[in-house]
């Protein structure tokens, strides 16, 4: 009898044993499985410009929210917003005055998280030149999105540019083909500037400096997405933020991220270049008058960006800041 109990015992252990490795084995698989899978389209490359979506992926910040975020990249003659658009993603990045001239032709798109506060685009001319001086010239801008601002400039100060589209690098204006080109002060200023391209205060134009500091980079859902999933556009945003912050504090750690992604991606680049590309991201992110960070879309930006470009005729109806923030 007492043999019998023993064995019994240890018969009964065993179950007991299994069965919780099983049910701990459910579980597990079952967490997984409660992840909610999204996609996140950025507007360009893997780079530091989105350093912070990075971060929230690698420090599980999402994945705190529930939430198991794919990345999607678009390619050098398709912008996010066609991703977007049709629903190859849930969530992308894009500069406010081209949502503006998408909503104004019918799109619906939602701001969820504004990241950009301040405009980092420029203009710069070839051989210490003053672009503002160039008129008529031909000037490089890009095929796919992010042009809207210098026609607007191109249109109030009558500089009747002969624009040509490129893609993703500044070759064009390297070979000498164009006279000038579209920048940005976080990415294609620094190329040239590792180019030994001939840069001054005559030949660079930044586009805040003439009364365009139109902010540019937020993140966007579609309408129909955000009435459906208002719980995941804010869990995505929540946890998009926290990571954003966590590189204004972290910087050096974020761009360890930032070059993990990139060599996974296989870009070609180079860690000065993306060092510097944060921490000009990171200074557009903050608010010139409090000095941080607000993560907000401003009614006046909006309303500011849609004047303009109904006085330049890139739009043909206002676009209210309703349309885009609910």
């Amino acid at each position: 009898m007492k043999i019998y109990l023993k064995n019994n015992t240890e018969f009964c252990s065993g179950i007991r044993l299994r069965l919780i490795a099983l049910v701990y084995a459910i579980m597990t698989v079952m967490g997984v499985r409660a992840l909610e899978q999204v996609v996140f389209a950025p507007q360009w490359h893997a780079q530091a410009q989105f350093a912070g979506y990075f971060v929230a992926k690698e420090m599980g910040f999402y994945k705190a929210e529930g939430l198991d975020v794919k990345f999607l990249f678009p390619t050098s003659s398709i912008s996010s917003d066609v991703f977007l658009d049709k629903g190859k993603c849930q969530f992308s990045t894009m500069h406010l005055a081209d949502v503006v001239k998408s909503v104004s032709e019918g799109k619906h798109f939602v701001n969820i998280l504004q990241t950009s506060m301040r405009n980092g685009m420029m203009l710069v001319g070839r051989n210490g030149m003053n672009p503002m001086k160039m008129k008529g010239k031909r000037v490089g801008i890009w095929k796919a999105a992010f042009s809207n601002l210098v026609k607007i400039m191109n249109k109030k100060e009558g500089l009747n540019y002969d624009f040509v589209q490129f893609t993703d690098n500044v070759s064009l204006f390297l070979s000498g083909t164009i006279d000038a080109t579209l920048a940005m002060s976080y990415n294609e200023y620094y190329q040239l500037m590792q180019s030994n391209v001939m840069l001054n205060d005559k030949s660079v134009v930044r586009f805040s400096d003439r009364g365009y500091d139109i902010p540019e980079d937020g993140v966007y859902v579609t309408l129909d997405y955000y009435r459906k999933n208002k719980a995941t556009a804010e869990k995505f945003a929540r946890a998009s933020k926290r990571g954003w912050l966590w590189c204004h504090e972290h910087p050096e750690k974020a761009l360890d991220i930032v070059m993990k992604y990139v060599d996974s991606y296989n870009i070609i680049t180079n860690s000065t270049l993306q060092r510097l590309m944060l921490k000009e991201i990171l200074r557009l992110q903050k608010d010139k008058k409090t000095g941080k960070p607000l993560f907000v879309l401003r009614r006046e930006d909006v309303d500011k960006v849609s004047k303009l470009m109904l006085e330049c005729k890139i739009i043909d109806k206002p676009v209210k800041y309703e349309d885009i923030v609910k």
